[in-house]
């Protein structure tokens, strides 16, 4: 009897390591860059936070040695990203665009791309999170909105799925029920690998428009988990 019951708890555990193995793990890595020197760090594996290089030089007047970039950040095997965007001076302008769609844009919408197109944006020293999905009449309304104070300062933004915060002072908005926001995982058509991706636009918006740019996000650190 003894030994059935040896055998029996070496087979469970064993099971389990194959479980164990055959998840793969969210990287920990951190990624860094920074917005007037350009350099950035790599993330391992490098694709889970890609953009494109050379960075460009902003064309917003004011705002000379200032770059912008947009970040594609995957969340595949992760159930969470933090986002720390260090501030120097007063920002001016599109500092921040977080979103769940490659072509949003500020303002909410994303022009059809996807039916999930939450977004959180920052003009200035205005914060404002839009729903996404289809809610009608309600898209264009933003469903929270503060003032801040980002003189020489910092946030700290994490996303989940159907949840966004950001601090100082901590705020949060989920909404697990209504599905109003991040959809990680996103299943809807057209998005290509479903649930893996976010968007993190640096003194610009997410889909490039020339308009809506700006300066003063001078660093930003994402790590997973």
């Amino acid at each position: 009897m003894k030994t059935r019951v040896r055998s029996t708890a070496l087979c469970l555990f064993l099971s389990g390591l194959s479980a164990a193995a055959a998840q793969a793990a969210c990287p920990t890595n951190p990624f860094f860059i920074d917005l007037k020197t350009g350099f950035s760090s790599a993330i391992a594996p490098a694709a889970q936070v890609s953009f494109k290089l050379p960075l460009a030089n902003s064309p917003v007047a004011g705002c000379g040695g200032w770059k912008d970039a947009v970040l594609k950040i995957n969340l595949k095997d992760c159930t969470q990203a933090n986002i720390v965007v260090e501030f120097e001076g007063v920002p001016k302008l599109w500092t921040v665009n977080l979103g769940d769609s490659p072509t949003n844009d500020g303002f909410a919408g994303d022009s059809g791309t996807t039916p999930n197109d939450a977004e959180l944006w920052i003009v200035g020293e205005d914060l404002s999170l839009a729903n996404g999905g289809d809610v009608p009449g309600t898209v264009n309304n933003p469903i929270a909105a503060q003032d801040l104070s980002l003189n020489n300062g910092a946030l700290k933004f994490v996303v989940k799925n159907q949840f966004v915060s950001w601090s100082q002072p901590h705020t949060f908005v989920s909404t697990p029920a209504t599905k109003q926001i991040f959809a990680i995982p996103d299943t809807a058509a057209g998005t290509g690998d479903p649930g893996a991706f976010i968007y993190l636009g640096l003194n610009q918006v997410i889909n490039g428009r020339a308009d809506r740019k700006g300066c003063g996000a001078r660093r930003a650190l994402i790590t997973l988990q």
